[in-house]
């Protein structure tokens, strides 16, 4: 059995930000239909060695407008080609300051 005091806890008192789940900053190219129905083509992010690279094979499985805390996005629950591999990715788009993020999706 395994018992803490409070010596063995690090308690921080200050406002921490939670973690955003790895949303990571990037570059997206979509299209814009008539009927204002917006669809990723391509995106381009910097990998872990800090190469900028170009994904343009996106399969658009689901697609919502979601409103969190006022703030208006538009998600996209997509599969994107990998090296070979297809992954399962977030990608959501803020049309307040036209800002594009990624989330793996577990």
């Amino acid at each position: 059995m395994l018992i803490h005091t409070d010596n063995d806890i690090n308690y921080n008192h200050e406002a921490e930000e939670r973690p955003k789940k790895n949303r990571k900053e990037i570059a997206c190219c979509s299209w814009t239909t008539a009927s204002g129905q917006i669809i990723p083509i391509l995106f381009k992010m910097q990998d872990e060695e800090g190469l900028v690279r170009t994904f343009s094979k996106i399969h658009v499985n689901h697609s919502s407008k979601k409103l969190y805390a006022g703030i208006p996005s538009y998600e996209f629950d997509c599969d994107v080609l990998v090296n070979g591999l297809v992954v399962n990715v977030l990608l959501q788009y803020y049309p307040e300051d036209s800002r594009w993020t990624l989330s793996e999706i577990p």
